[in-house]
């Protein structure tokens, strides 16, 4: 299983011009805001099409994109985890799709929140919650944009490191701006205006690391 790319788009005055090929296992994306993180994910996703150039598939049968989710703020913390047993969209719920996102919860230690409402969750217990809903759409192809915002203390540590245990047979890709995390990652790839200015092995990163996982 694999996905290769070669695109060019342009928002505005910014262009995305990237190139590269995703493997099974979790990859993290780096780069300042602006370098085109989040663009390539949605390309990816299949939800931006690229001006130019073309995105491969192999093997892949699912895709999910997760990024901001607007949630209500009545909404139970685990219909928001259920959402991603429909990969977002409306479809009705199954036995095994309240159990799979419970699951999912236990993992990342929400399930006791399960009935609490959105508007009474901390930013870290929201964040969580999102986190499980992406896990239990249980796609081929999982790309999570800035999944550690508003992860405190070991969480973002260990987050990853459910991350990476998850993305056994799978392919998984985080963008985050936390050096201290890479060393979860099998693969690196580095943007910088657009342009993919490095890839390869995340211990190997030019830049200095403080790197943790779990």
């Amino acid at each position: 299983m694999y996905v290769r790319f070669d695109v060019v788009k342009k928002l505005g005055d910014f262009a995305l011009e990237a190139a590269g090929e995703l493997g099974e296992g979790l990859t993290c994306m780096v780069g300042p805001n602006g370098s085109g993180k989040t663009t390539l994910l949605k390309i990816l996703a299949g939800l931006l099409r690229p001006d130019r150039g073309w995105v491969e598939h192999v093997g892949v049968k699912a895709k999910v994109y997760v990024g901001e989710l607007h949630v209500p703020p009545d909404a139970a913390a685990v219909e928001v985890a259920l959402a991603g047993r429909s990969r977002f969209s409306p479809t009705p719920v199954r036995r095994e799709d309240v159990e799979a996102a419970r699951r999912y919860m236990r993992l990342l230690e929400v399930e006791d929140l399960a009935e609490r409402r959105w508007r009474t969750l901390s930013g870290g217990q929201r964040q969580r919650v999102v986190i499980a809903a992406a896990l239990a759409a249980e796609a081929d192809l999982l790309l999570l944009d800035e999944p550690l915002a508003n992860l405190h203390g070991d969480w973002r540590g260990r987050v990853m490191k459910t991350l990476a245990d998850y993305a056994t047979g799978r392919i998984v890709v985080v963008t985050t701006h936390h050096g201290d995390v890479l060393k979860c990652c099998r693969a690196l790839i580095a943007l910088r205006e657009g342009r993919v200015a490095w890839r390869g092995d995340p211990q190997q990163y030019a830049e200095p690391l403080d790197a943790t996982c779990g």
